[in-house]
């Protein structure tokens, strides 16, 4: 027999000493990330027709512009809520 039936795999493991739950994702992070999902989605879309004809009479460009503003805008938004999110569990570990 040769060693390397001896070895084995380690994939889909976790590193000895882990905590199961450290991976795991909680609910609040699932529910931001859908909202901020459909507001991509809906945002642009909804401030382009709104613009064309209401706010540009007609000129598809500038409405185009406004929603790719809005769309930098959630793109905006989700990270500032990433970060201080981050802060927050920074904050928790550091209390326990």
């Amino acid at each position: 027999m040769s060693s390397s039936n001896n070895i084995q795999s380690t994939q889909g493991r976790l590193p000895l000493g882990s905590d199961k739950q450290a991976g795991a994702v909680g609910f609040s992070v699932i529910i931001k990330l859908i909202f901020f999902t459909l507001a991509m989605f809906i945002l642009p879309i909804g401030t382009y027709y709104y613009t064309v004809n209401g706010i540009f009479e007609g000129n598809g460009t500038y409405a185009a512009g406004a929603a790719a503003g809005m769309a930098n805008l959630v793109a905006v938004g989700y990270i500032l809520a990433a970060v201080l999110e981050d802060k927050n569990n920074d904050k928790k570990d550091k209390k326990e």
